[in-house]
């Protein structure tokens, strides 16, 4: 069976394939967004609480190697100079203490200073993505207090030219309250004074705690995001959606747009099958996944696994970022289930071994009936890639192919 697969009649009765539909995601372009020539290239980013702002930024800074420079982590390092003790337990609320009697700290000519030390820091030859406003409540509260920004962001270009600023919004405050008001009203508890009403009364005040963060949020980035879109240099990309996947592909597709090349691919899940009956046996041509042989890869397919694995990580690199999951089909090849007689001595950032898992867990059944398929095994790394592997595949081959692409990938993040 190659890559193409087989009649999903014959194969699978009983089973239609069904693609879920993509969400749509609001994109609004600037008509002045473009990355500049000049460098050091620099990306400025918003997003306030309910954005998902933060695991964006990690992955397109991965992805798209580019470097990523923290306003609140900037400022932490720099104001825990100030302080007595400034490896203390207690710095942030030390922080929080000197910033309370000295506001006069935090002015934004002063920190737009520290980010382009941050940014001769990085070098001028790197393309930096900037997150501009700070979570914490304390370093948040003094941009609010801005009245004009024309002045201070035309000094900060003078040294280095801003391409554009993205902001990740959330159009509601119900998109942001959402995990937290899940529970319909007709189904709560009517108050009381037992310990079994406290922790609604909890969750109520966390949701006040977040709607306040989020106003506080909208308050103090409304003059920069100004600043950006009335000069047509603003993205505004709508990220209320729960559907992660389809914001995730517009997020390439915009970055794809711009002609600015992937490096890497990241969250990774790897699906390793080794025959025709393991394709049967767990419906391949129904998980929302890509199918790839290792015959159609650069590779020999007689080479060892220290080879051949290398060369699967590379061509998983080397797909857009959209496809985050792939089969990886090592029929005819060397890697076998007897090829290994003996664990392996080493096995790179990855935790034990889970047995018994199910693989819709991590690849969806492209049905509209629910099928249960045979249980695999997997193997998942500090850096949320996961390996999973039918279940009678010796542990000490899932381990060190595991341990192999965790190798290869690591080797790829040192070169970035």
């Amino acid at each position: 069976m190659g890559c193409g697969g087989s009649t999903l009649e014959n194969d699978s009765p009983g089973l239609v394939l069904h693609k879920r539909d993509k969400i749509k995601i609001n994109l609004h372009i600037g008509k002045e967004v473009k990355i500049l020539s000049t460098r050091p290239q620099v990306i400025v980013v918003f997003g306030g609480p309910g954005s998902r702002k933060g695991k964006l930024l990690d992955d397109v800074s991965h992805v798209y190697g580019l470097k990523l420079i923290s306003t609140e982590t900037v400022l932490m390092e720099e104001l825990s100079k100030k302080l007595e003790n400034p490896n203390s337990s207690k710095r942030t609320e030390d922080i929080a203490a000197l910033l309370k009697t000295q506001p006069e700290l935090l002015r934004l000519q002063w920190i737009f200073g520290l980010i382009c030390n941050q940014i001769e820091k990085e070098g001028k030859d790197n393309c930096i993505l900037w997150d501009f406003m700070p979570n914490l409540k304390f370093l948040m509260t003094p941009f609010r207090n801005v009245k004009e920004c024309e002045n201070d962001f035309k000094i900060f270009e003078n040294r280095f030219p801003i391409s554009f600023a993205i902001n990740f919004t959330v159009t509601s405050e119900k998109n942001i309250l959402a995990p937290q008001c899940a529970v319909p009203k007709a189904a709560e508890p009517k108050e009381t004074k037992t310990q079994s009403a406290q922790p609604k009364q909890s969750d109520e005040a966390d949701t006040g705690r977040l709607a306040k963060r989020a106003r506080l949020y909208a308050e103090c980035v409304q003059i920069f995001t100004d600043y950006f879109a009335k000069r047509e240099k603003l993205v505004s990309m709508d990220v209320s959606s729960k559907a992660k996947e389809d914001i995730w592909d517009k997020v390439c597709e915009f970055f794809s747009n711009l002609e600015v090349p992937h490096v890497r691919n990241v969250d990774t899940v790897i699906f390793f099958i080794f025959d025709d009956n393991d394709a049967q046996n767990y419906n391949t041509d129904f998980l929302d996944a890509k199918r790839v042989n290792v015959r159609d890869m650069a590779v020999n397919i007689a080479a060892p696994p220290e080879q051949i694995i290398p060369a699967v990580c590379k061509y998983i690199d080397d797909t857009y970022p959209i496809q985050k999951k792939f089969i990886v089909d090592l029929q005819q090849s060397a890697i076998t289930r007897d090829c290994m007689k003996k664990d392996p001595k080493k096995v790179i950032q990855f935790r034990d071994i889970a047995e018994n898992v199910d693989v819709q867990r991590y690849i969806p059944l492209q049905t509209k009936t629910k099928h249960k398929l045979p249980k695999v095994s997997a193997l998942c790394s500090s850096e949320n890639e996961v390996c999973l592997f039918p279940a009678d595949v010796p542990h000490s081959l899932c381990k060190y192919i595991a341990g192999l692409y965790r190798a290869y990938q690591d080797y790829v993040i040192s070169k970035s």
